[in-house]
């Protein structure tokens, strides 16, 4: 990550804006940027949980149902944040073998999956031996009698790399949906930048990558094992431990915790800053373009040799970039919410920028709407942002970060909750309470319901169920109405809408009371279905369908006997539905064609 003067960073050229709407994966990002306060869009207001706290890098939590925060200080400590209260001793204290900072430290932090049961948890940081700078990834264990302090002794280290420079260390560490390390390292740096010593693209080497290992195995001469699924294994020349590469420092990476993406939000040279999306399933192996591109542009080469070894093909290119303006200089990564305090948020990438202190949120749209994503402005901070973290139950947190030094003790962490009055999707359903009246037993009735997205804003409303409490009684038509749904769970760019039938069929006496209820990124909303069922008006009365050949759809009911006789014929057009209180008689001579379809039921 290069960060700003107070974190040693080399000098940043500005450029102009381009931020706004975004391409799918292997397109630029281009377009406008909403940057003004959305009357009807998403606004955040982020809400200080917790402050004194010194260079905050990095959150995570175990699930372990403690509903703990655990915050990881660039200094060397590890401290927790426990029902809203910071606990005075650290939960582990590296600052004596740590060196710190301007982009070194204590990094990074993960918790093993069974947390819960081994107490085992990862840590990435910088140390010194001799005049060499390293990146240590190393394991600890929880101490055996006090859940709140890590056993300091238990340090195993799994891995070290040599850094030839100070800057671009990474430091990230998560645990994938199938349970490896991923760790992200940055490319080595330099004070020139533009990657000197040509790591980015070289799979000889572990800087400029994401590298993926199994901690619960260990491969001859190895603290750890090397999954044999990743794309390098074997392969001559190349380290076995690599994931992706072609990155310059992918300080911040994430999972999403419903579909398993991995988002890597990794931090641009002079013009672009970028994030990579990788699909859940994925087989690994994507090359991102450092050096030879920052972004999804070929990079201006700055440290002499005007980069003569890159490939002309084969980069995979950012699903989003932004340019360099108005003080953006760093991407800080973040996650997709899938928390449930703020239903608006569900499914949008939030990150930041760690210079400007803005914090955006990349917007799916609708499937088949181009492009694919839409970025905007949720929140400006008048502070600079680290890191992004996500407690147990998926809310999101981010770090005010204070640099400096020496470094007071002024940082914060902050839950990040949508302002009051925020817009958002909306989903509007009309009527709201759908009363069918009074019904005869037998009979089948309809209405129309409208689904509308109300909201003015970019934000499209994704319902993604829709739940009768009785499907016995009721149904939906998602493909009569005008305009039609075409499925129970639409979703409604802003402004849009369609419709729904709801039909009933009434099969017994009595009052129906029952809900209709959506779900989906917005609040949620319920339609109440209600009708007064009555005895058939005709009880005893036959009903004999005259002779004919049907060819559309047709509908009989009958309070007693429904007779369908000799001369009545259902085309290959037609549909006849037959609906009786007693019985239903086919008499000698009934015909159904091919193609015709006949429906029957005693009710």
């Amino acid at each position: 990550m290069t960060w700003s003067s107070a974190l040693g960073a080399v000098g940043r050229i500005t450029s102009t804006l381009a931020l706004g709407t975004v391409g799918a994966a292997g397109a630029g990002f281009l377009g406008g940027l909403c940057t003004a306060a959305h009357a009807q869009g998403l606004a955040l207001d982020p809400v200080e949980v917790v402050g004194g706290l010194t260079r905050p890098v990095a959150i995570a939590a175990p699930d372990d149902g403690s509903g703990r925060l655990f915050i990881v200080q660039e200094t060397g400590e590890i401290l927790i944040l426990d029902g809203g209260s910071l606990l005075a001793t650290p939960f582990l204290d590296l600052s004596a073998q740590v060196t710190c900072c301007g982009e070194r430290g204590l990094l990074g932090l993960a918790f093993h999956p069974d947390y819960a049961s081994n107490g085992q948890f990862f840590v990435d940081y910088t140390r010194t031996v001799g005049a060499q700078l390293q990146t240590v990834v190393a394991r600890y264990t929880v101490s055996a009698g006090d859940p709140e302090v890590a056993d300091p002794m238990s340090e195993g280290v799994l891995l070290t790399i040599d850094q030839p420079y100070d800057n671009h260390n990474g430091g990230q560490l998560a645990f994938g949906p199938d349970g490896f390390l991923y760790v992200g390292t940055g490319d080595g740096g330099g004070l020139s930048g533009g990657d000197p010593d040509e790591n980015g693209q070289d799979t000889g080497v572990l800087l400029g990558k994401v590298l993926r290992i199994d901690v619960d195995g260990s491969d001859p001469g190895l603290a750890y094992a090397v999954p044999p699924t990743n794309p390098f294994v074997g392969m001559a020349g190349a380290r076995d431990e690599i994931w992706t590469y072609g990155l310059r420092n992918p300080w911040r990476f994430s999972f999403d915790r419903q579909e398993g993406d991995l988002w890597i939000a990794d931090v641009g040279q002079h013009t672009w800053e970028e994030v990579d999306l990788q699909p859940a399933g994925d087989p690994g192996g994507e090359n991102y373009g450092w050096d030879c591109r920052e972004g999804a542009h070929p990079y201006d080469d700055t440290n002499g040799d005007l980069n003569a070894t890159c490939p002309t093909s084969g980069f995979v290119d950012p699903v989003f970039e932004y340019k360099h303006t108005a003080s953006r200089c760093s991407v800080t990564g973040g996650y997709r919410y899938r928390g449930s305090a703020e239903p608006r948020l569900r499914g949008v990438y939030l990150y930041a920028d760690y210079c400007s202190g803005e914090i955006f949120g990349t917007i799916p749209r609708c499937p088949g709407e181009i492009p694919a994503w839409e970025s905007q402005v949720l929140f400006d901070a008048p502070y600079n942002i680290t890191a992004f973290g996500e407690d147990a139950s998926g809310e999101i947190y981010v770090t005010q970060f204070t640099g400096g030094s020496p470094s007071p003790a002024t940082s914060k962490v902050h839950l990040l909750a949508l302002a009051p009055g925020s817009g958002g999707p909306d989903l509007a359903p009309t009527p709201g309470t759908i009363d069918f009246g009074t019904v005869e037993v037998g009979d089948t009735v309809a209405a129309v319901l409208t689904l509308a997205n109300a909201n003015a804003g970019p934000e499209a409303a994704a319902v993604t169920s829709s739940v009768l409490s009785d499907t016995g009684r009721f149904s939906i038509d998602p493909h009569s109405g005008s305009p039609p749904c075409h499925t129970p769970r639409p979703c409604l760019p802003a402004g849009a809408s369609c419709a729904v039938t709801i039909e009933l069929q009434a099969p017994s006496i009595g009052s129906v009371a029952e809900s209709l209820a959506f779900d989906g990124n917005f609040a949620g909303e319920i339609v109440q279905l209600t009708a007064n069922v009555v005895p058939c008006s005709g009880d005893g009365v036959d009903v004999t369908l005259p002779a004919g050949t049907i060819t559309g759809a047709e509908n009989h009911r009958a309070c007693n006997t429904l007779t369908a006789g000799s001369g009545v014929t259902v085309g290959g057009t037609g549909e006849l539905t037959l609906r009786a209180g007693t019985r239903i008689v086919l008499g000698d001579g009934f015909h159904v064609a091919s193609g015709g379809k006949l429906v029957a039921e005693i009710f």
